[in-house]
């Protein structure tokens, strides 16, 4: 006699709390924010009434959006080209095999690990224009690196170099595991051929490196575009509007302004232009597995 094998619930168990924060705090949202970005709060009663579109009209005419959008566009390009040149840079010396691996690894992580506030408050601190610490380790090259947060013309450079140096040990990690998967035997088959190192990088490694650079490309593209509680701390979007990208001016306007309908069409256009990137992705990728194939 073969006895059924009993289904097992532990995965499931396992499995459902993870689960019940995402419904919680992810799915369950969404539909009401596209419910809300439809509606007008009635001034006096707060009852709602639906305006269809009308919300996305009025966004779509106000000069401060297109200027979030510019400027998420800057952000976002220059942040991201920074830390995948960058990351595929680090991820190179370290796989590589030096020696204390361990110790740099550690070293490049902690900044992940720093919450968003933290890292924006500690960044403040240090390029204060009367305390900074930053203003007298480089007061012996006459250099006020305090102007990078109070002009607008530099202060974007400051928010994409904090970015930067949070970013990095993310994407640096992702990079690394790709490197891991080339074959040391094809470099040593190359190597003996007389391929040069950087032939061997860019007719062997890169092939088979490319797919997992795609995909940290894509998850570093999201996360600067939805990039917000480091940008309220260090600049608040100042100074005028240089640095508000969507993601701030979303916040702004739903806890600062208390102009909710607004800001729920905000995020649906963010959540558009996450799904529309998506998309391009999955294009890329398939058309590079066809060229491969």
């Amino acid at each position: 006699m073969f006895h059924a094998k009993k289904k097992s619930y532990l995965p499931y168990f396992l499995v459902a709390p993870v689960f019940c924060i995402l419904l919680l705090f992810s799915y369950l949202p969404f539909p009401y924010t596209v419910y809300l970005s439809s509606q007008n709060v009635m001034p006096g009663t707060g009852e709602m009434e639906f305006v269809g579109l009308k919300n996305y009209k009025m966004i779509l005419k106000d000069p401060n959006f297109w200027e979030s959008m510019r400027n998420t566009g800057y952000f976002v390009i220059v942040a991201t080209i920074v830390v995948i040149v960058l990351g595929v840079i680090v991820a190179l010396i370290l796989n590589s095999k030096i020696k204390g691996m361990g110790v740099y690894m550690t070293i490049l992580f902690i900044p992940w690990i720093v919450s968003d506030v933290v890292a924006g408050f500690s960044w403040k601190w240090m390029l204060n224009a009367d305390f900074g610490v930053l203003n007298y380790l480089f007061e012996p090259l006459h250099l006020r690196v305090s102007n990078l947060i109070t002009k607008p013309e530099y202060a974007m450079i400051a928010v994409i170099m904090v970015t930067m140096w949070k970013q990095l040990a993310y994407s640096t990690i992702l990079l690394l595991a790709g490197l891991q998967n080339v074959s040391k035997e094809l470099l040593e088959a190359a190597k003996l051929d007389g391929c040069s190192g950087l032939q061997a990088f860019w007719y062997i490694t890169f092939p088979i490196f490319s797919p997992i650079l795609l995909v940290t490309t894509l998850l570093d593209i999201i996360n600067f575009i939805s990039q917000s509680g480091m940008l309220l701390v260090l600049t608040n979007g100042g100074p005028l509007r240089s640095t508000e990208t969507l993601a701030l001016y979303m916040f702004k306007e739903a806890f600062t302004n208390f102009h909710l309908t607004n800001a729920s069409a905000i995020s649906m256009v963010l959540a558009v232009i996450n799904i529309l990137i998506v998309f391009v992705y999955f294009y890329i990728n398939k058309k590079s597995r066809e060229w491969v194939d």
